[in-house]
C-alpha cells in the first residue's frame, strides 16, 4: 500500500491529464494516423479488401484532377474576396457605429443578427432568394429594368462562386463589425483629441489613429478569415452541392463527396491529408505574423 501511495503522488499529474489524453489520442491523433494510412491505398470505406497504391492518389490530385485544381482555386477566391471585404467594410461600419449617431444600438443589432442566424437558416433564405423566376433578387432587377443581368445564380458555372461567397459575407459581417467596434472603443479618446488639436479630423483620424492601434485586432481576425475559408463547407453543401460541374465545390465538400456519396475513402483521405497540410501552412503563417506582437481583442 506505502508502494502504491508513492506511485499515486509521483505520477498524480499525469493521472489528471489521462482523461484528456485519452480523448486526444482517441478522437484526433488516432484519426489523423489512419487517414495518413489510408491515403496510400483504393479503399471505399466498408471493404476489408484494400489495393495498395502508395502515391498514386498525390500523383493524381496535383496533376490530373480537375475537381480538385477548380476546388483550390474557389477557397483562394473565397479566402482574398473574404479577408479583404470584410476588413475594409467591417472596419469602416465598425467605425460608423462607433461615433454619436441616432438608433446607434439599433444599427448595431442589425448588423449582428446574421451572426446569431443558424447556418442551415441562412442557406434556405439565401437559396430562395437566389431562385432564378420567384427569387427576390432577380424579382427586383426586373423591376429595375435590369433584366439582362438576372441570372441563374446557383447554376451558372461562372457566378455560382461568387453568390455563395457574398451569403458568406453577409454573414460574417456581424461578427467583424462587432469585433472592430470592440477594438475602437478600447482606443483612448485622448488620442482622438490630441489629433483633433493637431487639426488631425474625420478621415485623418481614423487613419492615423484608429488603424494603426487595431492593427493587432485587424491581424487576428486575418487569421480567423483564412482559417475559415480553409474549412468552407455548409454553405457550398446547402446552395449547390458544389455544381455545376465542380465550378463551385471547394476542398471540405469535396472530401465529403468523395467520401460519402462515391465511397472512394482513399481517394478522399489523401485529399484529406493535403488540406491538413494546407491548414499547417497557414498556421505557421499565423506563428510568424503573431510572433513578438500582443493580439488585441
Amino acid at each position: 500500500m506505502q508502494r502504491l501511495a508513492r506511485v499515486l503522488r509521483a505520477n498524480g499529474g499525469f493521472l489528471f491529464i489521462l482523461p484528456g489524453l485519452i480523448v486526444y489520442l482517441g478522437f484526433i491523433a488516432w484519426p489523423i494516423i489512419a487517414t495518413l494510412y489510408n491515403g496510400f491505398f483504393v479503399w471505399d470505406g466498408i471493404s476489408p479488401d484494400r489495393e495498395f497504391t502508395g502515391l498514386d492518389h498525390y500523383v493524381r490530385l496535383l496533376t490530373k484532377d480537375r475537381a480538385f485544381r477548380l476546388s483550390i482555386r474557389n477557397n483562394i477566391y473565397w479566402a482574398i474576396i473574404t479577408v479583404v471585404s470584410l476588413s475594409i467594410a467591417g472596419f469602416l461600419f465598425a467605425w460608423l457605429l462607433n461615433q454619436r449617431i441616432r438608433f446607434r444600438n439599433t444599427y448595431r443589432a442589425a448588423f449582428f443578427l446574421p451572426v446569431t442566424a443558424s447556418l442551415v437558416v441562412i442557406g434556405y433564405t439565401w437559396e430562395f432568394i437566389y431562385q432564378p423566376e420567384v427569387g427576390m433578387l432577380n424579382h427586383t432587377l426586373r423591376e429595375l429594368g435590369l433584366e439582362n443581368l438576372t441570372r441563374i445564380w446557383l447554376a451558372d458555372p461562372d457566378v455560382t462562386i461568387f453568390a455563395i461567397i457574398f451569403v458568406s459575407l453577409w454573414a460574417s459581417l456581424g461578427f467583424w463589425v462587432v469585433v472592430f467596434l470592440a477594438a475602437l472603443q478600447a482606443v483612448p479618446q485622448d488620442l482622438y483629441d490630441c489629433a483633433a488639436v493637431d487639426g488631425a479630423t474625420g478621415f485623418r483620424q481614423m487613419w492615423h489613429v484608429a488603424v494603426p492601434l487595431t492593427m493587432g485586432t485587424t491581424r487576428a481576425l486575418w487569421i480567423l478569415g483564412l482559417i475559415r475559408s480553409i474549412n468552407a463547407f455548409a454553405l457550398v453543401f446547402l446552395l449547390s452541392r458544389g455544381g455545376p460541374y465542380h465550378a463551385s465545390e471547394v476542398i471540405a465538400y469535396q472530401i465529403y463527396d468523395l467520401a460519402f456519396r462515391t465511397n472512394h475513402t482513399g481517394y478522399a483521405s489523401a485529399l484529406s491529408v493535403l488540406l491538413l497540410l494546407i491548414s499547417a501552412v497557414v498556421t505557421i503563417f499565423q506563428l510568424l505574423l503573431m510572433r513578438g506582437r500582443r493580439v488585441q481583442l
